[in-house]
């Protein structure tokens, strides 16, 4: 902290500096206070394995609309054009510890599944190069959409990072939502329970 030494107060810089960590806080807390909200209102049902809200859910519910642009190259991603195949669809962010653990699970199962199910990450509340060096980390083989402000998050009435939707073909309908990290083991579960794939 800069201090005049005659005077003992902060300098204009280092108020600013103050002001402007403050504001970032701010923004930070009331993001995540208003994605905490819309999943409390949001309807869910009884979670599937522990107590705790954790794990996952059977749901059968509208998808909401998807249209953001991709974290590299051109042109947006959205639903409709992933439809075809069960989609999973990710919410992360690069400075989300349990996704450093939780993306290796997805990427070898996207790999090994040979494009039966769409895999799609959305990169919530983050930046674009620390998101960039993220997926390059992890050799993340399916598209990731960027979702800066978390909008898409909000929407989808995520709690806290990662969660997981498992959406229809169609890509119109979720049947299913897991929180926090899933494991090959859990992720291959989910997949045959709702879809038939082993």
């Amino acid at each position: 902290m800069m201090v005049n030494p005659l005077t003992g107060r902060r300098s204009p810089r280092s108020r600013l500096v103050a002001i402007a960590l403050i504001a970032a806080a701010a923004v930070v807390l009331s993001t995540a206070t208003v994605l905490g909200l819309r999943w409390a209102a949001a309807p869910h049902k009884a979670a599937a394995s522990t107590g705790d809200g954790l794990g996952f859910t059977r749901l059968d519910r509208p998808a909401p609309s998807l249209h953001l642009p991709p974290l590299r190259g051109h042109g947006d991603i959205t639903l409709a054009g992933l439809a075809g195949r069960p989609i999973v669809m990710n919410f992360w962010a690069s400075t989300c510890h349990v996704c450093t653990k939780e993306t290796p699970a997805l990427a070898s199962v996207a790999r090994q599944l040979h494009g039966k199910v769409r895999f799609l990450g959305v990169d919530s509340a983050d930046s674009r190069g620390p998101a960039a060096a993220f997926v390059s980390r992890y050799q993340v083989p399916y598209p990731i959409a960027f979702d800066p402000t978390a909008s898409a998050a909000a929407r989808y009435g995520v709690p806290a990072l990662p969660v997981t939707f498992f959406l229809s073909p169609s890509g119109t309908t979720i049947l299913g939502e897991n929180v926090g990290a899933l494991t090959p083991a859990s992720l291959r579960a989910i997949l045959h329970k709702l879809y038939g794939l082993s």
